[in-house]
């Protein structure tokens, strides 16, 4: 049900994924008005306001007071580590929130967000947009159709690229970025607990290749068992070179094979069916949903989904992603992190 009153938003963090909500806010301006913004840099706060004529914080707890009243939706795009107690302190203020990922680092403690929401009827939502991925609702159609049977295994590739540069700020301090599989690969990581379930991690190994400076691994492995008792396993690295190469699932089953890939899960790659009579109903399903997504660019590394605006739309229709639909991808990460060898 679509909410009838109007997301009155301040955002605190000013940093690069700020541009993405405003896109979203620009695009559901008939549900959103950005109305604050906070940042703990002065400079970036006078640069923003002045832009978008509203009001600048550098004490995210001062606008929280302040605002009252005057603003109903609190969007949190700090770095990660922050993410918890912000959004514990703008609940506790009754204010709606919406947390960019990794919501925590703890799946503990995202669940203690999602009761705290619940049990004080606060909207409490996270940001894992490549949910909206059309490729992701073909696979879902396909699955459901088991046009590919029972599933065997499940492989995930994440090859991108980082430069050096991208650690001169606290993604390079593990207390407060986390490691790479929080930063760079859950949503993905989401995707595959959200089609497959939450896996049995048996073994797990990490590598530093190429960002020697940084005191956490660019490349991890991982191998699984799933739910329903097929294989599966993981290959994430922003070591690659000179750019993002690509970002798979491959799917196989008793009945056939299905990848989708791109840079990001963005486009359907190949599908091999036993029962050739599906191959047409299949190219409606893919038609239906299309597979035009074009990924955002960040110079060398292009690669992450511009869904921002299908999000903050969803929201608006009632259908947000809530902060409990996010325990799962956090206790995936932790589970592969858990069976690390050392």
């Amino acid at each position: 049900m679509k909410k009838t009153t109007k997301y009155q938003v301040g955002i605190i963090g000013c940093g690069v994924i700020f541009d993405r909500h405003m896109q979203a806010i620009t695009a559901n301006s008939q549900d959103y008005e950005l109305v604050a913004l906070c940042d703990i840099e002065q400079r970036k706060v006078n640069i923003r306001a002045e832009e978008f004529g509203v009001p600048g914080f550098v004490d995210y707890k001062k606008m929280l007071k302040d605002m009252e009243g005057k603003m109903n939706f609190v969007v949190i795009a700090t770095p990660n580590s922050l993410h918890y107690d912000m959004a514990m302190d703008s609940m506790k203020a009754g204010y709606n929130i919406l947390v960019e990922k990794p919501v925590d680092f703890s799946h503990a403690r995202v669940k203690e967000l999602s009761d705290f929401s619940r049990n004080n009827n606060v909207e409490a939502y996270a940001v894992l947009q490549v949910r909206y991925n059309p490729t992701v609702e073909v696979i879902r159609e396909a699955l459901n159709q088991k046009f590919i049977g029972d599933i065997r295994s499940v492989s995930l590739l994440q090859r991108w690229q980082r430069p050096s540069q991208y650690f001169d700020s606290w993604r390079a301090d593990i207390r407060v970025g986390g490691r790479t599989l929080y930063e760079v690969a859950i949503h993905y990581l989401d995707i595959v607990q959200l089609l497959f379930g939450v896996p049995n991690v048996i073994a797990s190994a990490t590598f530093n290749n190429k960002h020697k400076h940084v005191a956490f691994e660019d490349t991890a492995f991982s191998i699984m068992r799933f739910p329903n008792g097929a294989s599966g396993s993981i290959e994430v690295t922003i070591a690659s070179e000179p750019s993002n190469l690509e970002c798979s699932l491959s799917i196989t089953g008793s009945e056939g094979f299905i990848k989708i890939g791109g840079r990001a899960l963005d486009q359907v790659e190949q599908a091999i069916f036993s029962n050739t009579l599906l191959e047409e109903k299949w190219k409606n399903i893919v038609t239906a949903h299309g597979n035009a997504l074009e990924p955002n660019s960040y110079g060398t590394h292009a690669g992450s989904c511009p869904n921002h605006p299908t999000l903050y739309k969803h929201i608006a229709l009632g259908e947000g992603l809530k902060i409990d639909e996010t325990i799962n991808s956090i206790d995936f990460i932790e589970r592969i992190y858990n069976k690390e060898i050392k």
